[in-house]
């Protein structure tokens, strides 16, 4: 994720050395009587993804969460992993003080020694309502502070610089950044799904969209070996790693598609060929789900973005699952998927060269409106249940973790 445009350069301010990062979050705070269990879902993400790297705890105060890092932490490897947690809108890295005035101007004043001129802002939140002085005193107090120091002048507007003070319980913490998190729900804090996942350049997108919302993933994958390569399926495996924030792991079931395939194209109408190919996957996907104890199926569906995209035809192969299918991408336009997936750092994995299961053996002219009732009378030649069985049973399973 992006940073704030005043971001602070490290080298100007060699004193400041965090002893604490802030986590911030927004959705959270709404839930009301539920707020505690999205919270400690929150608390486990966080500890699982800086496991390793150096923090002592994860602390909850005032809407927002606390981690105590130990001196050897490292600091760039906690922000790289935090900026991936769902949940977190930002968070800030702060040095601890005592909540004094005249501790935080002290503090102030070795700070910002021989730092470059620019322009500043502070920005105080007062926590502890019990506190001798409001937020609007600090920031009035701090602000004359710096300008005696440094003669540099106030903008309340994008400054250079934001000094950002935070005032919990008997600490004041402060930091010089605020850095922008992915925002949404925690993971695991809505229930479980099933993604498809094809390797290009939507179904990570879509699956990106829902762990956002909260929810945890099993990830399914279709491939046609021995006419695809393995290094399509390490596409996948890589695109999973993207996706997942560090410490987080997941199930991928790679399922053989291409027996499925040739018996569709040997007893199956051609033009009909790539929608029966869709339904059999959504069968095969709702297996899995009710198998993990997911609730849904997810796709990377984008309305009349191919010929299967189509809603007579999205409806057709709906018609073939019973739970919900979720498309996340439905109203997207192209443009708009690629710039998340650029965002998400998915985009210059799928754009890599890959074997799709899907433009394997590609009618030369696809139905665009298909009916339910044509679908089933084109795959009655077909044993529907034997052959998702067959998929189930031919599936391979492993564990992909999150990556750094």
């Amino acid at each position: 994720m992006n940073r704030e445009k005043n971001k602070p350069h490290a080298a100007e301010f060699p004193g400041f050395r965090p002893t604490h990062i802030l986590l911030h979050y927004d959705e959270i705070a709404l839930k009301g009587k539920n707020r505690i269990g999205f919270e400690k879902c929150l608390s486990a993400s966080v500890k699982r993804a800086l496991r390793g790297a150096g923090p002592l705890a994860v602390h909850r105060a005032y809407g927002r969460h606390i981690v105590e890092l130990d001196e050897s932490a490292d600091r760039e490897v906690c922000s790289r992993r935090l900026r991936r947690i769902f949940g977190l809108a930002a968070f800030t890295p702060v040095v601890r003080l005592p909540c004094d005035l005249d501790a935080l101007e002290s503090y102030l004043d070795s700070l910002l020694e021989g730092a470059s001129p620019r322009s500043f802002a502070i920005a105080c939140r007062r926590a502890n309502k019990s506190l001798p002085f409001t937020s609007v005193d600090v920031n009035r107090r701090l602000g004359a502070r710096v300008e005696a120091l440094t003669g540099w002048p106030v903008r309340i507007g994008r400054p250079d610089l934001t000094i950002h003070v935070h005032l919990i319980d008997e600490h004041a913490y402060i930091g010089l950044e605020r850095i922008q998190g992915p925002g949404g729900l925690p993971a695991g804090s809505t229930g479980r799904v099933v993604c498809l996942l094809s390797g290009g350049i939507d179904s990570p997108v879509a699956a990106h969209h829902v762990l956002r919302r909260g929810a945890s993933a099993i990830f399914v994958h279709f491939h046609s070996a021995p006419h695809t390569s393995e290094a399509s399926l390490e596409k996948v495996r890589e695109l999973i790693r993207r996706i997942l924030p560090h410490g987080h792991r997941a199930r991928l079931y790679l399922v053989p598609f291409a027996g499925t395939q040739h018996r569709i194209i040997a007893r199956c109408p051609a033009p009909l060929r790539v929608v029966l190919y869709r339904r059999f996957m959504l069968r095969a996907a709702e297996a899995i789900a009710r198998r993990e104890g997911a609730l849904a199926t997810v796709t990377g569906e984008s309305l009349g973005q191919v010929a299967s995209q189509t809603l007579e035809n999205l409806g057709a192969i709906d018609r073939a699952a019973q739970l919900p299918v979720l498309r996340p991408l439905i109203g997207l336009h192209k443009a708009h998927i690629v710039d998340e997936a650029r965002r998400i750092g998915t985009f210059d994995i799928s754009i890599e060269p890959h074997d799709d299961c899907c433009s394997y053996l590609m009618p030369s002219q696809p139905a665009t409106r298909s009916t339910p009732e044509q679908l089933d009378a084109a795959e009655q030649p077909l044993d529907v249940a034997s052959e998702v069985e067959t998929l189930l049973a031919e599936a391979a399973v492993e564990t992909v973790d999150g990556g750094d």
